[in-house]
């Protein structure tokens, strides 16, 4: 039983260093972008002057995204160095309880990012809910309340104090 949980908690990690490598992916994509729009900024400016602005918009638009961006980066990395760390002491269940939490801040924050991220946590979710499920039908949980420790709260916490992420 609790190898089955924590077989899903390495999953679930390891989905999330996938959405952790997406989201540097995307990070470099938009640099990428905005230094090409930076290029043509310079080049095009006193050319066409009046295309500028909306050039310069479009960078201003890009320069948000990559600090959302981010922002979610560092607080993934943070999720994924302290599950780890309760997976490996033996504390699958918390990990799997504060991965609840978890999904429901990336759903909040992944809005307005690319579809394959909205994919990866949806797909973080199901896992996550199939994880609750499994605990609240084992023989040692019946009749436990499914809360997130005050250990597993506080790590969520900093990991979105240290991102800036709500």
């Amino acid at each position: 039983m609790v190898s089955t949980i924590r077989s899903k908690v390495l999953l679930s990690i390891a989905i999330l260093r996938e959405l952790n490598n997406k989201v540097n992916y995307y990070k470099s994509v938009v640099n990428k972008n905005i230094d090409q729009y930076n290029e043509y900024i310079a080049k095009t400016s006193k050319i066409f002057p009046e295309k500028i602005r909306n050039v310069e918009k479009e960078v201003g638009s890009l320069k948000i995204l990559h600090k959302h961006l981010d922002s979610i980066s560092i607080f993934l990395e943070g999720i994924i160095l302290r599950l780890e760390t309760l997976t490996i002491s033996g504390n699958a269940v918390a990990a799997a309880v504060a991965l609840k939490d978890v999904v429901k801040i990336l759903k909040k924050n992944m809005k307005y990012g690319p579809p394959i991220l909205s994919v990866l946590v949806d797909r973080l979710n199901d896992v996550s809910k199939s994880l609750v499920l499994e605990i609240e039908n084992s023989v040692e949980m019946k009749g436990v309340a499914i809360k997130a420790s005050s250990e597993a709260l506080k790590i969520i916490e900093e990991a979105k104090k240290v991102s800036g992420i709500e």
